[in-house]
């Protein structure tokens, strides 16, 4: 995960769970658990669609926005004694 602002940022597949409103809460990356300690950062990008050959079926909703998240975490899993079971969705 990067550390300080001027590191590279994370690139990777994360486990993210959310709040009841859809809210990033905690992320779960290389076996530890990294709680949200700021609020989070969210944007939408567009696809671009017409250099792909997908076809999207009829009422499948919005393909070409992309939400991105920026998350500042802080490790709580395994510093404090949360048990081994903690799982992320």
């Amino acid at each position: 995960m990067a550390t300080t602002a001027t590191d590279n940022p994370l690139d990777v597949p994360v486990q993210v769970r959310f709040t009841a409103k859809g809210i990033p809460l905690a992320v779960r990356h290389d076996g530890r658990i990294w709680a949200v300690a700021a609020e989070p950062v969210r944007w939408f990008t567009r696809a671009d669609w017409w250099n792909t050959a997908k076809r999207a079926p009829v009422g499948c909703g919005d393909l070409v926005s992309i939400e991105h998240w920026q998350l500042q975490v802080r490790l709580i899993y395994p510093l404090v004694g949360f048990p081994a079971t903690c799982v992320l969705n």
